[in-house]
């Protein structure tokens, strides 16, 4: 496979980490590389491309690029309407994303996970429950290291697991995954997309090469998955209530076998049961030991900042969900719990509307608001005619949360706002929120 690239002229867009990998690779199967990005490279990124010895063109996209390009390797998030691309395109040079080139780096099998939401939940859950089996199995893409890197190493035998955006989907052409999800689908990143059937449809792309010798997995009351299921394909499905898995009687139920029950999962909420049972379906073929399913069902608190179990804490049970930046992050974790539930919310305020959270809302029974949208969301909690509270910071709302808390509630952080009004980072805004409740149960036991 490497072969084929040898003396391709191969344009890489973009120098982040996944355009420097997808450069280091081609130099080393003796392709003629060169690296452009449209703004300037930090010193490290610079460093390292001059390390490769390849050509570098920096601060902007020159059309006469193409004049010695065969083929273009791009990062996922440049948009295809920027003019070098629409000029590729007219001239009919193939546009890569690195999901494609590790495709064709390796003849490991690929397990593929997308979605609106959940995925990279799914992609780990599916990776530790892969690790039972009796072949090396790796994690590629957004949750792990740049796909390339592990495709190469990877050897026949390998299983991939690997999430993968709508933005990296737009560029595959040859790509087959073995094992594939589509979890769900919702309005998302269409100022990239232009509008949600492209969107879907790029999502879509990732059963274009299966076969029913394959896996697909879809969430089957999502009409709109469903659409993605080309004609010639049998899907297995899953649903809360129904599907080739779904839940039966409190357990989680594959093809008719009891599995273990909901109660005893260490993922909480309804959405992470529908995610258990899309990786239940995924790893299927695989033949992994029911002893280790089981283990691994019962210890996996899920991935830090989504829905991440922190534990119980003065006996509340404890979620840091700091990732759920929009509305329909969080409501599918408001949706997801059956006790009651004291939501820790706020953040960056972009003028959503938050009216759709009202539904998702039934078993709030105290609301506590910060950051610049604390108002706001005090208002929609009142709304609702439950006691909410604004106040500016997480020091001050995670002791008000506990307050308002009694013994077996759910104490969530789901802050349906972005961290930048007064953190870098969702990650580092989680962190916070874990440090205070740790501190808080210190102090109060």
């Amino acid at each position: 496979m490497q072969k084929q690239w040898k003396g391709k002229r191969v344009l890489v867009l973009g120098a982040a980490r996944s355009g420097l990998a997808a450069a280091a690779y081609l130099t080393g199967v003796e392709a003629v590389v060169t690296i452009n990005t449209g703004s300037e490279p930090s010193a490290d990124e610079r460093t390292k491309i001059e390390q490769l010895g390849i050509k570098s063109v920096f601060g902007s996209h020159p059309l006469d690029l193409l004049e010695d390009t065969d083929v273009i390797v791009k990062n996922p998030g440049i948009p295809y309407h920027i003019p070098l691309l629409q000029a590729a395109m007219e001239r009919g040079i193939p546009i890569y994303t690195e999901v494609e080139l590790a495709y064709l780096a390796t003849d490991a099998a690929f397990v593929g996970i997308t979605g609106s939401n959940g995925k990279t939940t799914t992609t780990t859950l599916v990776h530790e429950l892969l690790k039972g089996g009796n072949r090396p199995v790796h994690v590629a893409g957004n949750i792990g290291f740049p796909a390339i890197e592990v495709a190469s190493k990877a050897k026949s035998d390998d299983i991939i697991v690997i999430e993968l955006s709508s933005f990296q989907l737009m560029g595959v052409e040859a790509f087959h995954p073995k094992a594939a999800a589509l979890l769900n689908l919702s309005e998302a990143h269409l100022d990239y997309h232009g509008d949600f059937e492209s969107y879907a449809n790029a999502k879509g792309n990732l059963f274009r090469n299966m076969t029913d010798a394959d896996r697909v997995v879809v969430k089957r009351a999502d009409a709109e998955v469903m659409k993605r299921v080309p004609e010639q394909l049998t899907a297995q499905t899953f649903g809360y209530e129904v599907g080739d898995a779904f839940v039966e009687d409190g357990w989680i139920t594959v093809h008719g076998d009891k599995v273990i029950q909901v109660s005893e999962l260490a993922l909480g909420g309804a959405h992470n049961v529908e995610n258990v049972l899309a990786a239940l379906l995924l790893i299927e073929p695989f033949d992994i030991p029911r002893s280790h399913i089981e283990r691994v069902l019962r210890t996996f608190g899920g991935v830090a900042h989504r829905t991440e179990n922190v534990g119980r804490i003065l006996g509340r049970s404890v979620y840091n969900d700091s990732k759920a930046t929009n509305n329909v992050a969080t409501e599918a974790a408001l949706a997801g719990f059956e006790s009651p539930i004291v939501w820790v919310c706020g953040g960056l305020e972009r003028g959503a509307d938050l009216s759709s959270l009202i539904p998702a809302m039934s078993r709030v029974k105290a609301v506590v608001a910060f950051g610049e949208t604390a108002e706001r969301f005090k208002t929609l909690g009142a709304s609702h005619g439950v006691p909410a509270f604004a106040v500016g910071t997480l020091e001050e709302a995670v002791p008000l949360a506990f307050e308002q808390s009694a013994e077996d509630d759910v104490l969530l952080l789901s802050p349906a706002c972005a961290s930048w009004d007064q953190y870098k980072t969702f990650e580092e805004r989680g962190e916070h929120f874990v440090d205070l409740v740790r501190k808080y149960e210190e102090a109060n036991r």
